[in-house]
């Protein structure tokens, strides 16, 4: 406190006294400011009404006597700095000021002015450092309440984690056995159907598919959370991912009475992304579509690009009842679904949109949704074209926001020797795949050499190398097929996300030997 802006209250019924005292503090360099008070009263009325920054005391006043002062401005001003200011020399009465609460004792007939400056300022500090360690020890204490709750948290957590995985799990075998038999049914294994039957067991089938689905979504979150679902980016056609997972879809349209039109382009380019989660998505969006379309329903499936964004653009349009603006921010959030379903679908746990945009972002895309109230919806999602510059740019984008405490990237150069078989390449490439992230990305420049790019500090890139090393004598111990060449493995470089785009740029160029040959390889 600066003694300019230090305000004193100084109780004293003595007027003699009082201006003394008072001379004293405004004799200072700089001079205190004082208000004076003659009795207890109108010096805790005053507590109220000002902001002090030290009280001042004489014990005898006209309403209060002894320490019973020091314990009535204690219990009225519990944080204020207080001194004793008294014409009763003993040690005893000092002593049980002092744990009455008074941070000083002072003698009138003894005490200078310098001295009760000094008394101040020190009176002031004092009480600034026990609050600082009253503080001190309420952090501490609110910190060992929060790790104590933190550690509750993460074991809840990791149980739900492990319920959601086992009941998943549990789920497979019973669906698997449900669908086998329906199936055989269906073909007439166990006898004749008539058209009836065959539509009741194809129901029950699609349901059967529905909680297939369920139990994918319910999987693949809890992997992602931790941090254990991994990606397998390479070069895709959106034509032969549509075809994949188009039988599943014409079957639940045929169905569901619903009218499924597919309009994908043959001459497409190529697209970088994990196929597996790419059809996951359409499927995700299409089955959405289909429960929500109008009557009679009609859903398109449709691809186009977007040449100038380098990106293909794969959507789902519906002809039902469409969403509210106030609810297009919330529609892909988990557990939410909005209305109710106007076929009588298999209820959901709100997880396929929610599951479908977290696919999208694995696969460096976005995905948006256009809808009018009583003109339909459609929802797209985007997939970057395979060329790897643009998908580089797109891969810096997406993590940025994806991690915490992480602001770089670490570049590291994988080779192995010209003489290795194609086919051994062609297992490394797989075996790198499968040893990172969903925030790693691998660039495959030539055919036995690859540029892999980490998201993690510097300082952790020797466990990536100690890991990957661990991992490639593990794989070789049992490998019936042959032994994985040796990889070379050398860091490329470093790149901060506040740092131009341009420069890590340069630096995967110059990864690339030949660049109008660089392709990511599938």
């Amino acid at each position: 406190m600066n003694d300019a802006h230090c305000r004193v209250l100084l109780i004293e019924d003595n007027p003699g006294d009082a201006e003394l005292m008072s001379k004293a503090l405004l004799a200072a360099d700089p001079p205190f400011e004082v208000f004076a008070a003659d009795s207890l009263s109108s010096g805790l009325d005053a507590v109220h009404d000002n902001g002090f920054d030290v009280v001042l005391t004489d014990l005898s006043l006209p309403d209060s006597q002894g320490l019973d002062t020091v314990r009535q401005l204690r219990r009225h001003a519990q944080h204020l700095p207080m001194i004793v200011l008294t014409s009763l020399s003993s040690n005893k009465t000092a002593l049980q000021a002092l744990d009455a609460g008074a941070q000083d004792y002072l003698v009138k007939d003894h005490v200078s002015a310098e001295t009760l400056q000094r008394s101040i300022r020190y009176a002031i500090q004092r009480r600034k450092n026990i609050e600082m360690r009253e503080l001190i020890g309420q952090l501490q204490s609110n910190e060992a309440l929060l790790e104590k709750k933190n550690m509750r948290l993460e074991t809840l957590y990791k149980t739900a984690h492990r319920f959601v995985d086992n009941v998943s799990h549990e789920f497979r075998t019973p669906l698997t056995v449900i669908k086998e038999y329906v199936s055989l049914m269906r073909e007439g294994v166990v006898g004749e159907l008539d058209d009836e039957q065959k539509r009741m067991l194809d129901v029950v089938c699609d349901r059967a598919d529905d909680l297939n689905n369920m139990v994918d979504d319910m999987l693949d979150i809890s992997k992602l959370e931790a941090g254990m679902l991994s990606v397998w980016r390479k070069n895709c056609r959106v034509e032969e991912i549509v075809q994949h997972v188009r039988p599943n879809l014409e079957k639940k349209s045929t169905i569901k009475e619903v009218e499924l039109i597919v309009e994908i382009p043959d001459n497409l380019p190529e697209i970088y992304c994990d196929e597996e989660k790419a059809g996951r998505t359409i499927v995700n969006l299409t089955t959405n579509a289909l429960k929500f379309c109008g009557q009679p329903g009609k859903v398109r499936l449709w691809a186009t690009l977007n040449e100038e964004e380098g990106e293909v653009v794969i959507g789902v349009t519906d002809n039902g009842p469409g969403i509210s603006s106030e609810n297009l921010e919330a529609i892909f959030k988990r557990f939410k679904q909005l209305g109710e379903n106007p076929r009588g679908s298999t209820k959901g746990f709100g997880l396929g949109l929610n599951i479908a945009k977290e696919l999208v972002d694995l696969n460096l895309g976005m995905i948006h949704v256009e809808s009018e109230i009583g003109q339909g919806s459609t929802f797209s999602f985007t997939l970057p074209i395979a060329e790897p510059l643009l998908v580089v740019r797109r891969y810096v984008d997406k993590i940025k926001h994806m991690l915490d405490g992480i602001n770089s990237v670490m570049m590291v150069e994988a080779s192995i020797a010209d003489s290795s078989t194609s086919w051994g390449a062609e297992a490394v490439h797989v075996f790198l795949n499968q040893q990172l992230r969903h925030t790693d990305l691998i660039i495959r420049n030539e055919v036995r050499r690859w540029l892999i790019i980490l998201a993690m500090r510097e300082t952790d890139l020797p466990k990536f190398f100690d890991r990957l090393e661990k991992a490639w004598r593990e794989a070789n111990q049992n490998r019936p097929d042959g032994q994985l060449p040796f990889i070379h493995k050398a860091p490329f470089g470093s790149w901060r996300f506040e740092d131009d785009q341009s420069e890590l740029i340069r630096l995967i160029e110059d990864a690339m030997p030949e660049k109008e040959k660089v392709v990511l390889y599938a």
